[in-house]
């Protein structure tokens, strides 16, 4: 319609008509540009604000999965030391050999500390964050985590001389009744009771400790994790301050 106006207008030669026409024209298309900007533009934010909560959903979870690994490699590490003490000893175990054989067990224990990053990797995709200091704070904990991955990336010698050693039904015993997984943690217990008679345990606690390989790889594998409370402690650290950003930026919108 206002093409036909214009076009008429131009054949009376009414220019003052011709330019209010191509004037309208103008402003409408302009007014329709910015209305469609706006529009992407709170579809963007929209987005963003939903991501920025997976996200910080996801860093929260990662929190809290790091620090129960690193509570489970505490506990192999104290039954680390506890073996290279009675190692180092007299080797006698008297009424406790099951729970020496337990010990060397939960020293063997591992766990894959990577952390979950799929929602931020999909951020990045999209372009977000736009908030370059939760970018940087998300990078730097995820270089965190790649370090502290570093030295977790292959199973421990030690891990595998040992179950080696420990034939099959004392370790079917150890899963059912000194293993858990509790909400998709693992715990090791240290009160399970007797899996094998007193002679069987004496026997297999005299094998593993006189196998000369066994010191040498479990003071190897004892020594990397108990770097762990340090290294993911700070770990959870990068991420929380991450956490902190994306507070700040969800409460500014």
């Amino acid at each position: 319609m206002r093409l036909r106006s214009l076009t008429k207008h131009v054949k009376d030669q009414n220019w003052f008509a011709v330019f209010l026409d191509f004037f309208i024209v103008v402003v409408g298309v302009f007014i329709g540009i910015q209305v469609a900007n706006w529009n992407e533009g709170r579809e963007d934010f929209r987005q963003e604000t939903k991501a920025l909560l997976e996200l910080r959903k996801e860093l929260a979870d990662s929190i809290v999965t790091t620090g129960a690994q690193l509570r489970a490699y505490g506990q192999a590490a104290d039954a680390g030391k506890r073996s290279l003490a009675f190692i180092d000893g007299p080797k006698v175990c008297g009424d406790m050999c099951w729970d020496v054989v337990v010990d060397f067990m939960h020293a063997s224990q591992w766990q894959d500390i990577s952390v979950n990053t799929t929602s931020y990797e999909n951020m990045r995709a999209q372009g977000f964050p736009a908030n370059t200091a939760i970018v940087d704070a998300v990078e730097a904990y995820r270089i965190q985590n790649r370090n502290n991955m570093s030295a977790f990336s292959t199973l421990p010698v030690y891990r595998s001389l040992v179950r080696q050693i420990i034939n099959i039904q004392p370790q079917e015993y150890y899963w059912a009744n000194c293993w858990a997984l509790v909400d998709g943690m693992e715990e090791y217990r240290l009160d399970c009771p007797e899996g094998m008679s007193a002679d069987e345990a004496k026997q297999l606690v005299n094998e593993i400790v006189n196998n000369p390989n066994i010191k040498l790889h479990l003071t190897e594998w004892t020594g990397s994790i108990v770097s762990l409370p340090d290294t993911m402690g700070q770990q959870n650290d990068a991420a929380q301050k991450a956490i902190d950003l994306i507070d700040a930026e969800l409460e500014r919108r």
